[in-house]
């Protein structure tokens, strides 16, 4: 934002944007600059009462910015939006992932429906492709969260386990997993629902409930899938262990083999989380889609019983209060994706604003940093109001995102 300042408190290191008068017949070679020499100073408090002060683009030392952000009070201040930091390079990542995952769902499905004399071959290819993967989101763990918000949605076999795979590997990098444990949670992961081409088409897309004797099939597919990954000499047993065990529970509750407590590593459990998660976050053919928020609520309430608390704990800081994705209400009413968030700040995140408060589309779209906003004490107006599901304003979240990225 830019900030009225009077020129007697001016220091160096800010940076002015704006005179208040033309720049034309000014000695300043260029219209905006940080404040270097006692000269520059001298030669404001001439020509100038007042100039404007962009708080972004000024010096990050903390007194500095204090002394900027406590000037507000009285000041004329003009909120600037900004174009999208970072779009470039998470643009360039995300076609780069889609690629590789695009073509990891053909190899996946190739593998789960392949005959017996093809199945190593299918499962190496598959298995290479994941390696790929790793290391493109090993760079940005927040890269896996942001492909999840972008893929197709469908709950096809091949999909969730490529959302899933993204969500686990980004997850196992935010804990700082080393590489040969993330290659065993992407690899887990990719291949923890292929036991389901074994059950009867109409059993998996019922949209009713299941009976009790459909519902004891549903069970048996991560047996057949861990079966069918042992048949590969050399594979990793903690594989297979996420394979046949994704679906256990520390209480017990979980299938097929009962397991509780610590029988049930963090492995396993960091699969299960995602997996769990994306399926809340897609439509299934019994249930439409929740929200992220509404997801992250859900899981946090199978805390203890279900999954590690800790772990959960953990994967609520990564995805975040507000994840990304989510559409908000800012104060005034303007509608807003969240685009981006500090760890350390998740209440100030910054937000691409897509509506106006009279509810008319704004284009060209611009995003708004809400840590400044905070700090500078207009958050009455453009803070953070509440979490809105896309349905009910009839926004495509995904499709704005997409167009954002010229990924459509």
């Amino acid at each position: 934002m830019k900030i009225q300042y009077r020129v007697e408190q001016l220091e160096k290191g800010m940076y002015v944007a704006e005179l208040d008068r033309p720049w034309i017949g000014t000695p300043f070679l260029f219209q905006g600059f940080i404040i270097e020499s006692d000269e520059e100073l001298a030669q404001l408090r001439e020509l100038c009462k007042h100039v404007f002060i962009d708080d972004l683009k000024s010096s990050a030392d903390l007194n500095i910015q204090k002394k900027l952000h406590s000037a507000v009070r009285g000041s004329t201040i003009t909120v600037e939006f900004q174009e999208w930091k970072g779009l470039e390079k998470l643009r360039d990542t995300i076609k780069k992932i889609k690629t590789q995952s695009d073509d990891t769902v053909v190899r996946l499905t190739q593998y789960a429906e392949s005959d017996p004399s093809d199945i190593r071959e299918h499962f190496q290819e598959t298995r290479s492709t994941v390696s790929r993967l790793i290391d493109t989101i090993a760079a940005d763990p927040k890269t896996s969260q942001w492909m999840r918000i972008l893929s197709e949605q469908d709950a096809s076999m091949g999909r969730h386990a490529m959302n899933t795979t993204t969500l686990a590997i980004g997850f196992a990098g935010a804990l700082g997993w080393d590489t040969a444990l993330k290659a065993v949670v992407g690899e887990g992961a990719m291949l923890h629902d292929i036991g389901m081409s074994r059950i009867p088409k109409q059993i998996r897309d019922k949209p009713g409930k299941l009976s009790p004797e459909e519902y004891k099939l549903i069970k048996l597919h991560p047996g057949y899938a861990a079966d069918r990954i042992a048949l590969n000499p050399g594979i990793d047993p903690r594989i297979i262990e996420i394979v046949r065990h994704h679906h256990e529970r520390l209480d017990g509750s979980g299938y097929p083999d009962g397991l509780k407590d610590e029988m049930i590593p963090d492995y396993v459990q960091l699969v299960s989380i995602c997996d769990v998660y994306d399926s809340y976050i897609t439509d299934q053919c019994y249930r439409r889609k929740f929200t992220s928020s509404a997801a992250v609520a859900r899981i946090t309430r199978r805390a203890s019983k279900d999954f590690s608390k800790e772990l959960i704990e953990s994967f609520i800081r990564w995805i975040g209060i507000y994840p990304l994705g989510s559409l908000v209400y800012l104060r005034n009413k303007s509608l807003a994706i969240i685009v981006a968030s500090d760890e350390k700040k998740r209440l100030q995140p910054t937000v691409l604003l897509v509506r106006d408060s009279a509810g008319k589309t704004l284009l060209p779209r611009r995003t708004l940093n809400l840590q400044f906003i905070e700090s500078a004490g207009l958050s009455t107006e453009w803070g953070l109001r509440e979490i809105v599901d896309p349905k009910t304003v009839e926004i495509d979240v995904r499709q704005i995102l997409l167009e954002e990225l010229q990924m459509r």
